[in-house]
């Protein structure tokens, strides 16, 4: 059979063995260095000069003669000499110097914690993962004070990661309140976990509200909608500006060819479709009649006299050379406009508008409802009729 013991290695009597007494008093003095652990250090690489009997220490790294080659072995001055064990895995000591204790896991030893400052992780009647590192599963919570008061503290890096807290139905997101993703403080809504809308936007400068979705009348629980006017602009508001043609018959036009985000056409008339005042303050929606059902993409620049830029190179990628193009919606014979680059450029941000008050130049003012999300945006859909021959220039949102 082995000659030592399973765990602590401690040497066998053997049978007929003479001088019995020096197996057995090996084996004490083993024990008396193991049992109960306790070592003075763990740093030393030289084994102290003066030393007293059953002074333990646990030998570190690169360790010079006496210790030489014993790293993380336990050296007991026993009987003036020093006596070394190899420890095994799941042996505990403690480690005076530093008032902690350690255990011997994986071939070497670790400091062992033994508080909550720090731990890794906890979990309360649940099991904390590495995301959520502290886990509580409790009817409620209390977070009390000591003295007058009590503050709950969410930091972020910077001002590019969110620091909310998330309120969520069978683990999915319905409501968030924080500074997410910037240093205004919002409150978010979502009736799924991935589709999330504005309610509130506070801004951190100013600390002005805004109620991007809009409020409701307490008593009816309908939208209410207030006006925006714009501000003046050098570049103009002009919206919508039709040509001539489109009064008399509805434009069309061949494809040339189509590069990425780019349509072309056969012959110039860009400036049919979009007009030059449009630019870089509304998209115009556009129709490949030749598919079927036709297809639609927003055209948000004339980039040439005979080129559309669209907002979405997806839009136009089953689109071929020779397909005809059109203006406005085949069925209805309207035209959609969405107003989310003027909003952005003149009002910081892009929202569901209610709809549009807009300057029809000599016939006056008109105001048109608008409920139709943009594919395109943020925004809603204006529409006009494919006849219209006026010009028309935003004044207001309503929102």
């Amino acid at each position: 059979m082995d000659q030592t013991t399973t765990n602590l290695k401690l040497p066998y009597i053997a049978p007929s063995q003479a001088q019995k007494h020096v197996t057995h008093n090996e084996a004490i003095r083993a024990l008396d260095a193991l049992v109960q652990l306790s070592v003075m250090s763990r740093k030393l690489k030289n084994a102290p000069p003066e030393s007293s009997e059953g002074d333990r220490y646990i030998i570190a790294s690169e360790a010079v003669v006496p210790w030489a080659g014993k790293t993380d072995q336990i050296a007991a001055w026993q009987d003036d000499a020093w006596a070394f064990l190899q420890p095994q895995e799941g042996w505990h000591a403690w480690v005076a110097e530093e008032q902690t204790f350690v255990v011997f896991e994986r071939n070497s030893w670790r400091r062992v914690t033994t508080g909550t400052n720090p731990v890794d992780s906890v979990g309360i009647n649940t099991v904390a993962d590495e995301n959520n590192r502290l886990a509580l599963k409790s009817p409620a919570s209390l977070f009390d004070h000591i003295g007058g008061g009590h503050q709950l503290k969410i930091n972020k890096a910077d001002d590019g990661h969110a620091a909310s807290l998330l309120f969520q139905s069978n683990y999915q997101g319905r409501a968030e309140m924080g500074t997410m993703w910037g240093r205004d403080f919002h409150i978010k809504t979502s009736s799924d976990g991935d589709h999330w809308q504005d309610a509130v936007a506070v801004d951190s400068t100013t600390g002005i509200v805004r109620f991007p979705s809009g409020i409701a009348h307490s008593a009816t629980g309908k939208k209410q909608s207030g006006l925006i006017f714009v501000p003046p602009s050098d570049t103009g508001t002009v919206i919508f500006q039709p040509l001539g043609v489109r009064a008399q018959a509805l434009k069309t036009a061949k494809l040339a060819s189509i590069s990425a985000d780019i349509v072309t056409f056969t012959s110039n008339t860009a400036g049919e479709f979009f007009g030059a005042a449009m630019r870089g303050l509304s998209m115009v929606r556009i129709w490949n009649a030749t598919k079927t059902p036709a297809l639609p993409a927003f055209a948000k620049w004339d980039t040439a006299a005979n080129q559309l830029q669209v907002s979405n190179a997806d839009d136009v990628k089953l689109w071929s050379e020779g397909d005809t193009i059109q203006l406005g919606d085949p069925v209805t014979n309207l035209i959609a406009i969405d107003v989310s680059p003027l909003m952005q450029k003149l009002l910081g941000s892009v929202f569901r508008q209610d709809g549009l008050l807009l300057d029809a130049g000599n016939t006056g003012t008109i105001t048109v409802a608008c409920s139709d999300h943009s594919p395109a945006s943020a925004s809603n859909l204006v529409y006009f009729k494919m006849d219209e021959t006026r010009s028309f220039s935003l004044i207001g949102v309503y929102g």
